[in-house]
């Protein structure tokens, strides 16, 4: 029926539709060949880029907060290379290298080039994908990843068996590439079709060693040192001109006796109180250089878990980064200098490989000059074995060492802008209604609640310099031995607590002590309205200290509020709609509301105003060094709260404070950084010295 349809159309829609027809069929065949030309190309040159992008963001993400940008990006970047690398190195495999040439050629260009083919090599055997063959090994080469990432993440680190297979399977898939395609002749040993599988051979080296870095390096991790250099104090020599060196060393020690990214690690009870008394000496006298230290133990602890930076000062690691240099500079180097004829293969090939190789060299030499200007190398060059390495130092000292390593911001979250700002529209409060008519009040609260609402308030602030004083300034009080023994004379060693050695101290315990026993995250509630209400009635005293306090307050309410995932020290605050009415009437009020009548109506508002009210009769002159040692200790507390899988998985996202908090606590309190077996003796020992039982960390309260 189609056919007779057909046959009585008029000729001239009939020539049309068939026109349209081999149109179609011309346009599908001409990118279908596009595509078989490019695929290669592009899925090697994206790798290629990748790569580039994460060896210049990848230690960027230390430094930047932003998800979107750089979190996101690294992210993406990092999985898809390894998965094109996987596709690229299939098709690789694939490539017609070995079909023999037509010799029944009629057109005078494919006759040309097996004349050349036939001139230069003697059997034609290669076609014009030749050069492709020296790609494979170079892919393999970019799978070992650049120098400033490593993994990921941290769980990364404990599936280093994941990655010694891939290292198995890319290999033999580069590997059986270059067999697939290999197209040596004894009769012509250094013929164009020879030389480059020659040269894919040598590269390959490079990529093996490479990929084997990176599963060495992931392996090592799983070890408190990280594979990494290992001195020892005595032999180490720095000169007193050297403020910088003499830091970054002292970090590194405290590194190597704490061991704070090893939870549950064995600690030489003795180094541990070596250390963390000298640190008080010194944190008293500088405050400054107490957090300058923490920040350079962090950016140590992230380059041993997430990166290769320190591994070329190690024997092994210098000798496989010199050979994979030199092999590849070689290649590069006798392929320019080959007799490449015109026409022997795909136009552009070449182009891209001399790319491909270039990128390779240079990722080698940028990875050694970030290496050459990280705190390991510091710490590499103070070492008695290297006598050449005064340079060096002198270039760490004068443009590192005032170098910001961490962002010196602090996410902010002030319940006060909340509730004076928050204004519903008309179609919100409309949307509500129907809603709880209809009985998806709970539907409304999941998506478009209030405590949703108050993530949209939170910022990202400057530090004030006195908020690292006001921290400083508690733990050295704290475990200060003449004041512990004068606030802590039942014997107990001063611990981890959430505002009863504030209390303790200001003689406020019997007063304030109800307030401190409720849950955790009712506590940080209380006191973040207390210290907005008498930062809005102080205004105008002592702006620099109260704004520090005030900081540390909107700090804790945004780690509540925004973080309480990443960091979960307690449990999360969800009662705001409940809170609403009566702290709002706390924060607009001119004077202070009288208790409601129901106090199960809204508990938090009621205790913050028994606080306030209490501060306000009992300690209106201390009130703001009373309010500034809780939020240290309460700060402490939860850094202490949180196990240290979680510290440490977020240095890969700019660190929060909290991490430098909870870092600069181990300094102070050499019951932290221990194990439970060497804990306990300790704890048995100190007991029977000062005749009564000493504190335990499972003793800090609860939450």
């Amino acid at each position: 029926m189609a056919c007779r349809e057909e046959r009585t159309m008029p000729p001239c829609i009939r020539t049309c539709m068939f026109k349209k027809t081999d149109k179609q069929g011309q346009a599908g065949k001409e990118m279908s060949e596009f595509w078989e030309t490019w695929d290669l190309r592009i899925l090697a040159l994206y790798i290629l880029v990748s790569q580039l992008y994460l060896h210049f963001f990848g230690r960027r993400r230390t430094k930047s907060k932003s998800a979107a940008i750089m979190i996101g990006s690294i992210s993406l970047l990092y999985l898809l290379s390894d998965l094109l690398a996987t596709t690229a190195l299939g098709k690789l495999s694939k490539l017609a290298v070995n079909k023999k040439l037509p010799t029944n050629a009629t057109d005078n260009s494919t006759m040309t080039m097996i004349h050349t083919l036939n001139a230069t090599m003697g059997n034609a055997t290669i076609g014009k994908e030749m050069l492709r063959v020296m790609w494979a090994p170079l892919i393999l080469f970019y799978l070992g990843g650049p120098d400033t990432i490593t993994v990921l993440n941290l769980q990364e680190n404990q599936m280093w068996m994941k990655h010694l297979i891939g290292l198995f399977t890319q290999g033999f898939r580069a590997v059986y590439a270059l067999i697939a395609t290999w197209s040596f002749s004894r009769e012509k040993p250094w013929s164009i079709q020879g030389l480059i599988s020659l040269l894919a051979l040598l590269i390959l080296i490079p990529g093996i060693i490479k990929y084997g870095e990176r599963v060495w390096i992931i392996k090592s991790k799983n070890k408190h040192d990280g594979g990494f250099i290992q001195l020892h104090p005595n032999r180490v020599r720095v000169k007193d001109s050297r403020p910088n060196a003499k830091r970054v060393l002292l970090a590194y020690f405290c590194i190597q006796t704490l061991v704070p990214h090893r939870q549950d690690y064995p600690c030489n009870k003795g180094r541990v109180r070596h250390v963390t008394t000298n640190f008080l000496k010194s944190a008293r006298k500088n405050r400054y250089e107490a957090f300058k230290l923490m920040e350079i133990e962090l950016g140590l602890i992230y380059d041993m878990l997430f990166s290769k930076v320190g591994t070329i000062f190690t024997i092994w690691g210098s000798i496989l980064r010199f050979l994979s240099l030199s092999l590849i500079v070689s290649a590069l180097v006798v392929f320019l200098k080959s007799d490449r004829h015109p026409g022997l293969f795909w136009e552009g090939d070449d182009v891209i490989t001399i790319i491909l190789i270039a990128g390779a060299i240079f990722l080698e030499i940028a990875g050694i000059v970030v290496q050459l200007f990280s705190d390991w190398a510091v710490v590499w060059a103070c070492s008695d074995r290297i006598k050449w390495a005064t340079p060096l130092l002198f270039l760490h000292e004068v443009l590192f060492s005032k170098t910001q390593r961490w962002p010196e911001v602090m996410g902010q979250l002030s319940l006060r802008d909340f509730f004076t700002k928050y204004n519903p529209n008309a179609c919100t409060r409309c949307l509500k209604t129907c809603l709880k008519k209809v009985k998806c009040l709970g539907a409304w609260e999941y998506l478009f609640g209030m405590d949703k609402e108050l993530k949209g308030y939170k910022t990202q602030k400057e530090l004030v310099p006195n908020v690292k004083d006001v921290i400083v300034s508690y733990l050295c009080e704290k475990y200060d031995p003449s004041q512990s023994e004068k606030v802590a004379d039942d014997g107990k060693l001063p611990g981890v607590t959430r505002g009863e050695w504030t209390l303790k101290r200001y003689g406020l315990e019997q007063q304030l002590e109800r307030i401190i026993k409720v849950q955790f995250y009712k506590n940080i509630v209380i006191w973040h309205v207390a210290t907005e209400v008498f930062y809005r009635l102080d205004d105008g005293r002592d702006t620099t200290y109260r704004k520090a306090v005030k900081m540390l307050s909107d700090y804790m309410m945004y780690l509540l509020v925004e973080c309480s995932f990443k960091f979960p020290f307690c449990n999360k605050y969800d009662k705001i709609e409940k809170d609403y009415r009566r702290l709002k009437e706390l924060f607009i009020g001119e004077e202070l509301v009288p208790y409601g009548q129901k106090r199960d109506e809204s508990y938090i508002a009621d205790e913050a105003h028994q606080l306030v009210q209490h501060m306000k009769t009992h300690a209106p002159q201390k009130r703001w060094d009373i309010l500034a040692s809780i939020w240290a200790e309460m700060l402490c507390y939860a850094a202490w709260r949180c196990q240290v899988k979680y510290h440490i998985a977020e240095l890969r996202h700019g660190g929060e404070f909290l991490t430098r908090v909870w870092l600069l606590q181990m300094h102070c309190d050499r019951t932290l950084r221990r194990s439970s077996s060497s804990l306990r003796n300790e704890r048995d020992e100190l007991a029977r010295n000062a005749g009564g039982s000493c504190f335990s960390c499972s003793d800090a309260g609860t939450s």
